[in-house]
């Protein structure tokens, strides 16, 4: 055999033989004597094949040149076989072209067959991947009716998970970050996995802080200043000067010694530091001058208390106008976050994240009139509970407690003497200036002890009402009386997306006709 780089060649590309058949050329060129050995290769008795050989004589040179027809060419093959001494005697269905496109064809079709099933599947899963792609582009709305049902599906859920952010229902939120993503991935400059969901959570915090602000207040009375020691003295601190034992006077630095010091009011004597002390209410006292009406100083002023109380009302002013801009900060970058979670269209997204920064607006505006209309009526001194004359009452008898325990001695049995304590009350006297400055201080702490816990706690409750509840009743409002030619516009999908929905389908239904096609075959 000339041909046997061939048949390797065939044996490597078609191992099992199942799609190669040895075809036997110019069996008129074949020497007389030496027609067994091709015989018995037709026979496929030497170099076996799967689908054996066949043997065929083709048109010549000369028949070629003289334009022979293939016709004519299978004439002439056919009364070479049927002439010729040996080749008459060889089986009809192992020579002739004609036979061998028959029996080309017969293994074109068995092939066929057998690779029909794994065809189907490969068009099943082609168009599996195709309807999933089409799915993806959601159902196409075209009517009024559809596109307010696929709308109301997106709000509804946007609104349960924004109820849910507020209530403390975590495990209803979506996983920081989604698998599924549209436009609009960063929220006010930050990614989806750095956005804290937690709505209530994060306004705990604030809240605490707010608290944390209005309780320092408590401690920072207008008008007292903090007790500092006595080798701080400046010129021009408000000092007590004894005048004599058990006797203080006011006045002002004037000169300072280490810390001996001299006083506007005696320019002439120096005083050590155990005959003066800072005058911790100085600031306090010149505010009740400054305020006081006509009532005699042996009565507190209720409208220096009141104008007091309303300094001290005006330092809970930031802090509480911080907390509702914290408030609408987290409100607006949970919300934006949910609006990108229920996977929407991009532009229905982007209608929720426009729509809810408007209606927080109003909300927050209203919610920061109602803040200062809190504070306002804050400003008004009232309360009913009893707990403020009992710690009125407490903290008048603290000051008169430290100065007897410190002016009356104790004896080895623990005991004091009445005639110390007596002496040690009247030392503690104050002038009626100083008294009536005390008496304000103690009011005022009394106060601030009720009406500060009273008012941490109402803030939170109100603009939980007045910003999440009505955020949320309002955005209701606003996505349910949406008009059909607004949601029509809203809905419509881009003529891309149309584009390819269209392409998508025409490949669907090819790729169904072909299955039927070859299901009909097989």
């Amino acid at each position: 055999m000339h041909n046997t780089e061939i048949l390797q060649a065939a044996q490597e590309a078609d191992p099992n033989g199942t799609r190669t058949i040895a075809v036997v050329t110019k069996v008129d060129l074949v020497d007389a004597g030496a027609e067994l050995a091709v015989h018995e290769l037709l026979l496929n008795k030497k170099k076996r094949m799967h689908l054996g050989y066949h043997a065929v004589k083709c048109r010549s040179q000369r028949e070629l040149n003289k334009h022979t027809s293939i016709e004519k060419g299978v004439a002439n093959e056919l009364a070479f076989f049927g002439q010729h001494e040996y080749w008459r005697k060889l089986s009809p269905h192992l020579w002739g072209v004609p036979r061998l496109s028959e029996r080309l064809v017969a293994i074109l079709q068995d092939n066929i067959r057998r690779s029909l099933p794994k065809v189907i599947t490969e068009i099943s899963a082609l168009m599996a991947e195709t309807q999933k792609t089409l799915s993806s582009l959601g159902t196409p709305l075209e009517s009024p009716g559809a596109q307010r049902q696929q709308f109301g599906k997106w709000t509804d859920q946007y609104v349960r998970l924004m109820e849910a952010a507020m209530s403390g229902q975590y495990e209803l939120l979506p996983a920081p970050l989604s698998s599924q993503r549209g436009d609009g991935d960063d929220i006010v400059g930050r990614t989806h996995s750095e956005v804290n969901a937690r709505l209530r959570a994060v306004l705990r915090v604030e809240e605490a802080a707010l608290q944390v602000a209005v309780n320092a207040t408590k401690d920072q009375v207008f008008g007292v200043d903090p007790k500092k020691p006595q080798e701080e003295v400046a010129v021009g601190d408000a000092v007590h000067i004894e005048i004599s034992e058990g006797q203080w006077c006011c006045g002002r630095v004037k000169g300072i010694n280490g810390t001996d010091i001299c006083c506007v009011e005696f320019d002439k004597d120096w005083r050590s530091r155990n005959q003066w002390r800072f005058d911790e209410r100085a600031a306090l006292k010149q505010f009740i001058r400054e305020n006081r009406g006509d009532e005699l100083a042996i009565f507190p002023s209720y409208q220096v208390f009141c104008n007091l109380f309303r300094v001290c009302v005006d330092k809970w002013g930031p802090p509480t106008q911080q907390l509702l801009r914290a408030y609408q900060k987290q409100t607006k970058l949970v919300s934006d976050y949910v609006a990108s979670e229920i996977h929407a269209s991009s532009r229905v997204v982007q209608f929720l994240k426009s729509t809810s920064a408007d209606v927080l607006d109003r909300v927050v505006e209203a919610a920061r009139q109602e803040m200062e209309n809190l504070l306002l009526a804050e400003g008004r001194p009232y309360t009913q509970d009893n707990r403020l004359f009992a710690e009125l009452d407490q903290q008048r008898l603290q000051a008169l407690r430290e100065q007897v325990k410190a002016a009356a001695s104790v004896d080895s049995d623990g005991k004091v003497l009445l005639t110390e304590v007596l002496k040690a009350v009247e030392a503690a006297a104050l002038a009626t200036e100083d008294r009536e400055a005390l008496e304000m201080q103690v009011a005022l702490q009394a106060y601030l002890d009720v009406a500060v816990p009273r008012f941490v706690d109402a803030i939170p409750m109100r603009l939980n009402d007045l910003v999440l509840c009505k955020f949320v009743e309002e955005m209701k409002n606003e996505l349910n009386s949406l008009t059909d030619e607004k949601l029509a516009r809203l809905m419509q999908d881009p003529e891309h997306k149309i584009a390819e929905r269209n392409q998508l389908k025409e490949e669907l239904a090819c790729l169904a006709n072909a299955r039927k096609e070859i299901e009909l075959v097989c």
